[in-house]
């Protein structure tokens, strides 16, 4: 059975009768003729620029509202009292749900790995036993188990390996052990195989994920086969077989997970995710197990977050163009409830690749909301806080990042931005020559260091030195060239029009390039005669 027949057996049996219904009734209708073209003049409608998508005075509060609650320690308070995105009115039980989902685990991590590291795993399957067994009707109380063992076992460090052996030895046959055993090697498989299109990924990295794919199925078939109310770990099934396009094990998984909780936000989630186009999947059958979860939705308002997703996912986001009606359309519609981290963050290298920093803000402060430990995302927004003239947030933001990451490079970026908006140069300097003592050949650093060696120094041989290095290591990035053309122009400098000829040489001399030969090249002298009938001979 293909791939496809499989994701429609699923569709019909189990999530979407009424789209079937409604393609057996559509079959039902007699075609007509098609009608005689009338060529008719029509004036197009008179263009309507959509309207704002907030005002200035609800963007400042959303600013003031949002670092109030990021003074908050308690991650699931600060997620709470954190603002909505402004002009959105998004559910507060589904905003509250989702708070929980990621931050709110009914056994804190630590408490756990300390039950099992003091052999105390029955008292740790007991009270697991308990939470799977409390009803799902009380407030806050739908998917406990699901975030619980997803916020503290879906880990693929060394340290959650261990302990997970060490529970599955002290009691082989709790099938909580086993489930979240499960949920360890799947979290090591996704780690071995990386980020990457199947196409870009090593065969090493393919084979050990297999390896360890095939452990943590074990696990998780073993578990739900002695328990199977465990829901989590059909969503970790799920996962595993979206690692390796198995189909037919995922729909196996949410159908049996489903039959034991018809309201799961995990199963849907995953099998919503496994299906987008870019995963070989089609943007009818997201809609389709999109419209079935909200059909639960009276009893699990997490399941809102799934709407998000229903015109393609994260690619359809990344793939939205840079228009003012499709800005709109993405904000307004899109995210009319509030969409999953990894929607979210797509929605944030959206906004930033369409020069939109009051929307890149306000998604990558979304994000942080619900991951605080999302430390690119808190790199990234301070750029937005200069742009938005928050200099001292975002210096605020840039030493709190140095202190949480020193040995990573974008910290000290972050940092160095938020000083050079603020006009100090020398401490913006001195972050970029650090980021660079990190990782010497980064493009961004080397340009943004040079310009200020050149612009605000005036230390031509430093500005030369760093051009020199980044032709020499990035010969692509046309602003190297840039760089070097300004200190021979502005010094002056021997060379110049070999430079500008060296840059025509590799990059041509098309329309694209006419904007950087022209910035590169020397100004144009006024001719005598000219200056003479100018009256300034």
């Amino acid at each position: 059975m293909t791939a496809r027949v499989l994701w429609l057996s699923l569709a019909g049996a189990v999530l979407i009768g009424a789209a079937c219904f409604m393609s057996h009734r559509l079959s039902r209708i007699e075609p007509t003729a098609p009608a005689v073209p009338r060529t008719v003049f029509r004036r197009p409608p008179p263009y309507k620029p959509p309207k704002p998508l907030f005002s200035d005075a609800q963007l400042q509060q959303f600013l003031s509202d949002a670092r109030k609650a990021e003074a908050i320690a308690d991650p699931l308070q600060r997620c709470l009292a954190y603002p909505n995105p402004p002009g959105l009115d998004w559910s507060d039980a589904a905003t509250s749900a989702y708070c929980r989902y990621a931050l709110d685990p009914a056994i804190k991590q630590e408490e756990a790995f300390q039950l099992i590291r003091a052999g105390h795993t029955a008292e740790l399957d007991r009270r697991l036993d308990d939470i799977m067994r409390t009803p799902r009707t009380a407030p806050d109380a739908q998917d406990v188990l699901d975030r619980t063992f997803n916020i503290d076992f879906a880990n693929g460090s060394d340290t959650v390996r261990g302990l997970m052996d060490a529970w599955k030895r002290q009691d082989p046959n709790s099938p909580f052990a086993l489930a979240a055993s499960g949920m360890a090697y799947v979290a090591m498989a996704q780690q071995a195989r990386g980020n990457d299109y199947a196409a870009n990924t090593p065969q090493s990295a393919l084979d050990s994920m297999d390896r360890l794919l095939q452990r943590g199925r074990a696990d998780l078939d073993a578990a739900v086969k002695l328990e199977p109310r465990i829901t989590p770990a059909y969503g970790a099934m799920i996962y595993a077989a979206a690692l390796i396009s198995d189909t037919s094990y995922a729909i196996s998984a949410a159908r049996q997970g489903l039959a034991v909780e018809p309201a799961s936000y995990m199963i849907y989630a995953r099998m919503v995710w496994m299906a987008q186009p870019k995963w070989g999947g089609d943007v009818p059958t997201m809609r389709g197990l999109i419209a079935s979860a909200q059909r639960h939705v009276k009893e699990n308002p997490l399941l809102l977050v799934l709407r998000a997703e229903s015109t393609g996912g994260e690619q359809f986001v990344e793939d939205t163009p840079c228009l003012p009606a499709s800005e709109y359309e993405l904000y307004k519609v899109l995210y009319a409830q509030p969409g999953k981290v990894g929607m979210l963050m797509s929605a944030g290298w959206w906004a930033r690749h369409c020069y939109r920093s009051d929307l890149s803000l306000i998604f990558r402060s979304e994000v942080l909301r619900f991951d605080p430990s999302a430390i690119v995302q808190r790199q990234m927004r301070v750029s937005d806080l200069v742009d938005l003239g928050q200099p001292q947030w975002a210096l605020s933001e840039g030493n709190a990042l140095v202190a949480l990451a020193p040995q990573d490079e974008n910290s000290y970026e972050a940092r160095g931005v938020a000083y050079e908006s603020m006009g100090q140069t020398d401490e913006a300097i001195a972050d970029y020559e650090q980021a660079m003592r990190i990782n010497p050949d980064d493009s961004w650093d080397l340009i943004e260091l040079g310009n200020l060696y050149v612009n605000s120094k005036h230390d031509w041989d430093k500005g030369w030195a760093i051009a020199d290095h980044l032709l020499q290591v990035h010969p692509e990035e046309p602003r190297g060239w840039l760089l070097r053309a300004r200190i021979q122009r502005e010094q002056p400098r021997a060379g110049l029009d070999q430079t500008v000829s060296d840059f025509i040489a590799r990059f041509g001399n098309g329309p694209d390039q006419q904007i950087w030969i022209m910035q590169m090249k020397p100004p144009s002298v006024p001719s005598m005669t000219h200056a003479a009938a100018s009256g300034h001979g």
